[in-house]
């Protein structure tokens, strides 16, 4: 019967894996999507992002709610995550300057990246007592986009304006901070 109960387990792991995996598809489809360069390509992308976060968010609650909750499926999550509010915000920030990207937003945006992987990996080492440390990566990632999708909202030759610039990189200082930070956040 043991056994039984362990093959059954194993099969109905399949559905948080997939939609960790969905998670990922939506961060690597924002960035194809957002490469285009257009206006409503860079939105669809921002939303994409924004949908994203949805996934990650409804992956954990089924694993746990399915008590299905594994060591595979956090690495698979915080690796999906990593593309989809890493990679994925920093493209689309990317793309939206196209070819006038500075050197010190070029070196914001590879510090976002790492301070996330940092947070991820920390995350992925900690043991769950009810909290967890720093900013996520999901939320941080989340934010940025949306402050592009204002961006974009309110008129794509606005973002080329020092204010716009300097409050894009202020943001990315600031969330990568926060996703390093001991700050704790709790989740029970």
């Amino acid at each position: 019967m043991q056994r039984l109960k362990y093959k059954k387990q194993n099969y109905y792991i399949i559905i948080p894996i997939s939609i960790t995996y969905l998670n990922m598809c939506l961060g690597v489809v924002a960035i194809f999507v957002s490469s285009k360069g257009t206006i409503s390509h860079l939105k669809s992308g921002c939303l994409l992002v924004l949908l994203a976060a949805i996934t990650d968010k409804l992956d954990g609650f089924v694993a746990r709610k399915l008590d299905l909750a594994s060591e595979l499926g956090k690495q698979l999550d915080s690796l999906s995550d990593l593309v989809s509010f890493g990679i994925a915000p920093v493209f689309i920030g990317w793309t939206m300057k196209m070819y006038e990207l500075s050197f010190i937003e070029i070196l914001l945006s590879i510090v976002f990246i790492g301070a996330g992987v940092f947070r991820l990996a920390r995350f992925n080492i900690m043991k769950d007592e009810g909290y967890i440390v720093g900013l996520p990566i999901t939320l941080a990632g989340a934010i940025l986009v949306a402050k592009y999708f204002l961006n974009l909202h309110f008129g794509y030759d606005v973002f080329h304006s020092s204010f716009m610039i300097y409050s894009n990189m202020i943001l990315l200082i600031l969330l990568s901070f926060l996703m390093i930070s001991k700050i704790l956040i709790k989740v029970r």
